[in-house]
């Protein structure tokens, strides 16, 4: 039975069959580590880094993450995202810091968050 993979995954796949050198898969589809950004993650990053310019070193520190990890991720995504036709416009909004993130979602009445969800 074939299973349907998103085109997230088709992307992931298409390039470790390149790394592997396109010997086949010693592994079941979906084993491994679990990625430590989320497809969400992924893509809430690339937004904060392609429509309102704060740097990736920032967005990296959010997440703790390494910014040449984060650097490839937001170039998966906008890769998906031009696959998929979308195109992310930059806003009128350029912020550069996190005070400044902060002071653009107060001046749009988002509060932040005060208290972290954790997966049970």
């Amino acid at each position: 039975m074939a299973t349907l993979l998103t085109l997230h995954e088709q992307q992931r796949e298409a390039q470790l069959d390149k790394r592997r050198g396109h010997r086949p898969r010693m592994a079941a589809p979906g084993t491994g580590r679990r990625p430590i950004l989320t497809l969400a993650d992924r893509l809430l990053a690339t937004m904060l880094h392609h429509r309102l310019g704060l740097p990736q070193v920032i967005i990296a520190g959010l997440f703790t993450v390494r910014p040449e990890a984060l650097n490839r991720r937001i170039r998966e995504i906008r890769e998906l995202l031009q696959q998929a036709g979308h195109t992310i416009h930059p806003s009128s909004h350029r912020v550069t810091t996190l005070e400044a993130l902060y002071e653009l979602a107060a001046g749009e009445d988002i509060a932040p968050a005060t208290k972290i969800k954790i997966a049970c």
